[in-house]
């Protein structure tokens, strides 16, 4: 296993680096405030883990340190997991692994095969902030094919690779439109170019697409001081990482950078009182809280927003008609915003 860091989070820690800091955590774990929040004895959690497929080869049950400690060892035999375990959130690669139709495909027939590694088997189809995530970017593609329209100028920020612009329906275009992939990490830029190419090449889009570096929390978004360029802005994965100022310093740059009329959509993670509860298998959910908050520890986590919080900061920044439309758990709300004339 390699024990090199991982280029777009310069802050990464190696392999090893990672699953020592899990074995700091656990010996300063007070188990008992745990199994408060959880809801239940960490003895439970481990029969109802050894009932998923595969964890009697994949995690130890000798005891509870050492059933923790293997369940974070399991996510570093993971691409997706290593990087979480590492970076303590997730980057353009391992969050388009989420939404893309190959991997979604390989995953399946490891699955028929048996062969499906377990943390792969609960972080794509059974955690519930990871379902939700899925769910958000259909959302996002929801409300952003009917605003593609001839010659309007859609961005995304971050970008990423991009997949929620290109995957969009532009058949019907006659005058061209064009798309704009804003991201700091240059790898992500070269990614949605490799991203881009290959959609051309498949379906020729009427129209072009561009990339540019760029930071949102910076005045004019780049160098070239972007105003009133956009008709529509998408952005997923920068704000959960922000605090309450930062994230309406972003959505005032956003704002100025959108034409009169424009639409931005956005998402964010709410605190468990806001959750559907009803509609969430709690288990799973006792599974993915021991992950990504006692072994992980999520740099999203400590950020978690109210619905209402978000909806503030947005109008704030000058946004109104603040729509939000949350997801099935409601986990991970859409927020989709206009700016005035």
């Amino acid at each position: 296993m390699s024990s090199g860091k991982f280029q777009s989070h310069l802050g990464a820690q190696s392999v090893e680096q990672a699953l020592a800091s899990v074995e700091n955590r656990l010996d300063k774990l007070h188990l008992p405030a745990l199994e408060q929040k959880l809801g239940c004895s960490l003895d439970r959690l481990m029969r109802v883990a050894e009932a998923e497929p595969g964890a009697q080869w994949a995690l130890r049950f000798s005891d509870q340190r050492q059933f923790l400690l293997s369940l974070a060892e399991d996510a570093a035999r993971s691409e997706f997991g290593r990087f979480l375990l590492c970076a303590r959130g997730l980057n353009w690669r391992t969050t388009d692994l989420l939404f893309d139709p190959a991997h979604q495909a390989t995953l399946r027939q490891q699955e028929r095969d048996h062969s499906l590694g377990l943390f792969d088997r609960l972080a794509f189809f059974s955690y519930p902030l990871l379902l939700a995530t899925q769910e958000r970017f259909h959302i996002f593609q929801q409300c952003t094919q009917p605003l593609v329209a001839d010659g309007t100028v859609l961005a995304s920020l971050p970008c990423g690779r991009m997949r929620d612009l290109l995957s969009l329906d532009y058949a019907h275009i006659r005058q061209e439109v064009r798309l704009v992939g804003l991201d700091k990490d240059q790898e992500a830029l070269q990614g949605a170019q490799a991203l881009a190419a290959e959609v051309q090449a498949q379906k020729p889009l009427r129209g072009t697409v561009e990339f540019h570096a760029s930071d949102g929390l910076r005045p004019g978004l780049t160098e070239a001081s972007i105003r009133r360029a956009f008709d529509l802005v998408t952005s997923n994965g920068l704000n959960i990482y922000l605090n309450d100022d930062q994230c309406v310093t972003f959505y005032r740059h956003v704002h100025e950078a959108l034409n009169p009329r424009g639409t931005f959509i956005t998402s964010h993670i709410v605190p468990v009182e806001e959750y559907r509860w009803d509609q969430i298998n709690r288990d799973h959910w006792r599974l993915q809280t021991v992950m990504l908050t006692v072994l992980i520890g999520a740099l999203w986590e400590p950020l978690v927003k109210p619905r209402a919080l978000v909806q503030k900061q947005l109008e704030l920044a000058g946004f109104r008609d603040v729509r939000i439309l949350p997801d099935l758990q409601g986990i991970f709300p859409t927020f989709v915003a206009t700016k005035p004339r």
